[in-house]
């Protein structure tokens, strides 16, 4: 027997109902709605863009424990952006006309993936590379030089060759991440604004974009939990979250990622190929408008390599695209460098720990930019504002975040210099190695064992109580406190009267001097947190434009575009550039037994404070540029127009505002079924 046709009505059936396999049972289909997917869509966001921010949380930890350089973790990041260029392309070419919900339920699979092989170099290489639990005794001075303890593992070779390993499953991490985020970010709006009509959609972008903000949030939490428990969960140590020697257990929190995802996958994949429509009833009997859909809804047409290069060309001489395109690339390049060194600038800048930094920079942000999100979705659904005007809003937040860029690149904290390195050489000449002052210089002290301490008076920062010339320790609560510093001198008066008095060896107390930088601190969150929340409303509108100035089925292509365009100008050379300026800054290198250079222990507060804002604030300028050219090219962009908005008459006829010559030819169409049996009848009927 011959394989039987399915009818339209079948076929449309299948491609509207919930479940997977036989698993499509009548209850789950009354999630089949647009708030349901929005909900699931944004749930399982949260844990995609958790992922992101812990990374970006936990990246001076990674470089501790695995002896990278900034610009190194750079290039390792870049492996999202490797993956997204080299497939980006094809997968929302083809996957735009597939089955988008099960894709983007693939692409989570792919982040839970990600998140569990980050994981293996800890297990791998983190017990050798990790600081281990040295004792507090290393931190004063000693005249013993069996005291010293060596500064690697006895088992530890120096060969150049050992951190590969650890890189290579960082970078494949990062390239497995970016092909799912490409499926779930691209092909998961995508569905939802075909789903729904085009004045409801800046309003639900901006809820999904907000919903999903909430796991940068969860991850810089995660983050801040995780980095106050130490790396080894099976050892204990005496060291704390403050010292810049502690490793925090950065591996727990990809593990808790991981598993989320590869749980909870499943539920993107039940929803339908496409959300069915809820018919306008009227005496229990469907409209022509619903009927209508039943019978001209057809699968698109098949995507095939031979289309693909006239695809690429409609989308590469769209002038509204590029343009667009082009300004989004200048801002993703200074954002994205921007943020991933935030937590390092201000570690070093404010004197805050990482976990501070992470939580506080996280905490701040997401919720400013979810406001602003909630906001604009609020405002250009309500108002629908013109796509010009759109564009001139975009320029005057880019004109303002570049003057308050250029005023901090000059405001800055009075923080007290490390003792010796008051005139310490930036960049790549920078020092391997504290200099030895004669007052520590037989103290036998570790050139990378770096826990600041301070003199009492709270005027100079030493880089340790060894290298302070401190030989006694007592510990006061959570204060440590030195004694007996031949670096520090300490006038005291003499209670004889033929003398005066004399110069004694001081005391210093663990941790940075005190200074100024709280509150800068507040204040520099502050404004970054306004401006985040004025740049955030520009989202929404940027998202609307890049919909509309595209045919409909080109629309996940022209995103996967503009997702290639980013990766290949923004997310990969970004961190590179950045972690290279930022490198310049150092004053000390860490150094291993071997003589090799690790991370940067020490930075010049006042040069990467420089750097970092004045390179931002160039970049922010040229897209502020592209966005200006913008306003002009989208004059005439209609950003809300129905492709059919249909009205429907007295007599349930459907009215067109683009098909009015159709009147008579819809007005003397037979009259609606009163029952489903003879729907298909109907169906016939009209397509006579």
């Amino acid at each position: 027997m011959g394989k039987v046709k399915k009818s339209k009505l079948e076929e449309d059936d299948e491609d509207t109902r919930c479940g997977l396999g036989p698993f499509q049972g009548e209850w789950l289909q009354k999630f089949a709605t647009k708030k349901s997917y929005l909900l699931t869509y944004s749930f399982l966001g949260i844990f995609q863009a958790m992922f992101v921010s812990y990374s970006i949380a936990t990246l001076t930890t990674l470089e501790k424990q695995f002896k990278l350089k900034s610009q190194t973790t750079g290039i390792l990041l870049a492996g999202n952006e490797v993956s997204q260029i080299l497939l980006s392309l094809l997968m929302t070419y083809f996957g735009g006309h597939g089955h988008r919900p099960r894709l983007a339920a693939f692409g989570v699979l792919f982040s839970g993936a990600a998140s569990i092989l980050v994981v293996v170099p800890h297990f791998v290489y983190g017990q050798a590379t990790a600081i281990t639990n040295v004792t507090r005794s290393l931190d004063v001075c000693s005249t013993s030089p069996e005291s010293v303890m060596p500064t690697m593992n006895p088992e530890e070779s120096c060969d150049d060759t050992a951190p590969i390993g650890p890189m290579i499953y960082i970078f494949m991490s990062q390239f497995v991440s970016g092909i799912g985020t490409t499926l779930f970010s691209i092909l998961g709006i995508t569905y939802l604004d075909d789903n729904v009509k085009r004045k409801q959609t800046p309003m639900l972008i901006g809820l999904m974009s907000a919903l999903r903000l909430i796991g940068p949030v969860f991850g810089y939490g995660l983050a801040a939990i995780c980095m106050r428990i130490y790396v080894n969960l099976s050892e204990t140590t005496t060291l704390k979250p403050r010292d810049p020697s502690w490793i925090g257990a950065w591996w727990l929190g990809f593990m808790v990622i991981g598993i989320i995802q590869l749980s909870a996958f499943w539920l993107l994949a039940c929803y339908p190929r496409r959300l069915p429509k809820k018919s306008t009833t009227a005496q229990g009997f469907g409209t022509i408008a619903s009927l209508r859909q039943h019978s001209q809804t057809k699968r698109p047409e098949a995507r095939t390599f031979k289309k693909f290069p006239a695809a690429l060309r409609r989308l590469l001489t769209n002038k509204i695209l590029m343009l667009n395109n082009c300004a989004g690339v200048f801002f993703v390049f200074a954002l994205s460098g921007y943020l991933t060194f935030l937590p390092k600038y201000m570690e070093t800048q404010f004197q805050q720990s990482s976990s501070m930094s992470g939580l506080v920079n996280g905490l701040t942000g997401i919720m400013f930019m979810c406001t602003g999100l909630l906001l604009a979705g609020y405002l250009v659904s309500r108002f629908k504002f013109a796509a010009w005007k759109l564009q001139v809003w975009d320029v005057i937040i880019g004109i303002v975040w570049v003057a308050l860029l250029v005023t901090f690149a000059f405001m800055g904290c009075n923080a007290k210099p490390i003792h010796g390195l008051e005139n310490a050489e930036n960049g790549d000449g920078a020092m391997l190695g504290i200099p030895v002052t004669p007052c520590s210089e037989d103290c036998n002290c570790q050139a990378n064992r770096f826990a600041p301490a301070c003199s009492e008076d709270g005027e100079v920062n030493f880089f340790s109580a060894c290298h302070a010339g401190c030989s006694m320790m007592n510990h006061t609560g959570d204060q440590t406190i030195f004694s007996d510093c031949s670096c520090i001198k300490e006038w005291k008066n003499s209670t004889s009267m033929t003398d005066t008095g004399s110069w004694y060896n001081g005391r210093a107390i663990g941790g940075y001097c005190p200074s100024n930088c709280f509150q800068m601190f507040l204040i520099y969150i502050s404004v970054m947190g306004v401006i985040k929340f004025l740049s955030s409303m520009g989202r929404v509108s940027n998202i609307l434009i890049t919909f509309r100035c595209v045919p409909e089925e080109d629309k996940s292509f022209a995103i996967g575009l503009g997702y290639l365009l980013t990766s290949l100008f923004a997310f990969i050379p970004a961190p590179i550039v950045y972690g290279a300026v930022v490198d310049q800054a150092c004053i000390l290198w860490r150094t291993d037994s071997c003589g090799v250079r690790g991370n940067c222990w020490i930075y010049d507060q006042e040069k990467m404070r420089l750097y970092l804002h004045i390179l931002t604030a160039s970049v922010v300028t040229i897209g502020v540029v592209f966005d200006f050219f913008t306003c002009f090219a989208v004059r005439d962009l209609d950003l809300y127009a129905e492709d059919s908005d249909e009205k429907f008459g007295e007599n349930g006829t459907v009215t067109s505002s683009n098909n009015k010559e159709l009147q008579p030819m819809l007005s003397s169409r037979p009259t609606p079924p009163t029952s489903k049996l003879n729907e298909e009848e109907f169906i016939k009927t009209l397509e006579a």
